[in-house]
């Protein structure tokens, strides 16, 4: 049996603390490297919290997709962010309720929801 057959953290029911539009968030992403790890600090308001099957080709589960979690904001100047969340991601939550723990975000087939490419 291979790994991508049994991983949890490719499967779309994987739990994950969900995050209601309208809260005001500081997401902080860090992409580790060989020597040190990039940091991005993103500020703004969510619109939607998703969860999108992955276009890769190269990282599938056993139903042949990788499933993201996606988290689009938009900033403070009008500019809307679609960020994917891994677990380099850090979420604070500035102004709004809490996330919802232990939650599964919507499952969206982007050929199947109009809204899904809102940029």
């Amino acid at each position: 049996m291979h790994e991508w057959e049994t991983s949890k953290g490719l499967s779309p029911d994987q739990t994950t603390s969900l995050y209601a539009a309208g809260v005001k968030v500081r997401v902080t992403q860090q992409i580790p490297r060989r020597t040190d790890c990039y940091t991005a600090v993103v500020e703004g308001v969510v619109v939607r919290h998703e969860r999108m099957p992955s276009g890769s080709w190269y990282a599938r589960n056993k139903s042949g997709k990788v499933w993201l979690d996606r988290l689009t904001i938009r900033k403070p100047d009008g500019e809307m962010s679609i960020l994917n969340l891994d677990e380099y991601s850090a979420i604070e939550v500035l102004e709004g309720p809490a996330p919802t723990e232990d939650a599964t975000p919507g499952l969206v087939v982007p050929g199947q929801d109009r809204s899904a490419s809102i940029t």
